[in-house]
């Protein structure tokens, strides 16, 4: 995807944003399949719904990172807080099932989040990052599962 700078009716910029949400109590809920493609389905959904453009989501065991641009009309805060809000509404309505041994409570996602504004020399090294970096998580993890198998 090219970045550059847009000009709209009132605004000229960029709004590009790096976003990692991480799910309450830092569970590992993503290493079921099913519950990272639903969320990611949800999520994805609500970011569509609001008009902003999806440039890479990826999951690790344990976060989700979100490469959003064209965030024009939606402060950051305010994108975070539909994305968490709908898509724990909807994975407790429709999935508690998936995930009940791991939450509970009315929690999916914990209270915080990082998020950070991209300009257009680091777009692409985020974009990067994204899509590449979050197989070391599941190296790490199988490792981490393979030596707890160990002491059972």
């Amino acid at each position: 995807m090219r970045f550059e700078v847009r000009s709209y009716s009132h605004a000229v910029g960029e709004f590009n944003y790096h976003i990692q949400l991480t799910p309450a109590y830092r569970r590992e809920v993503f290493e079921n399949a099913k519950v990272m493609k639903l969320t990611i389905a949800y999520v994805t959904a609500k970011i569509k719904e609001l008009r902003v453009e999806i440039v890479e989501i990826r999951a690790g065991p344990e976060h989700l990172h979100i490469f959003v641009a064209n965030c024009k009309n939606i402060a950051p805060c305010k994108l975070i807080q539909q994305l968490k809000g709908f898509s724990s509404f909807m994975m407790r309505k429709n999935h508690w099932n998936l995930f009940r041994g791991y939450l509970w409570g009315d929690k999916f996602w914990s209270e915080g989040y990082f998020c950070r504004s991209i300009g257009s020399t680091t777009t692409e090294a985020v974009e990067y990052y994204i899509k590449h970096s979050q197989d070391k998580h599941w190296v790490d993890y199988e490792v981490y599962q393979s030596t707890l198998s160990k002491f059972k």
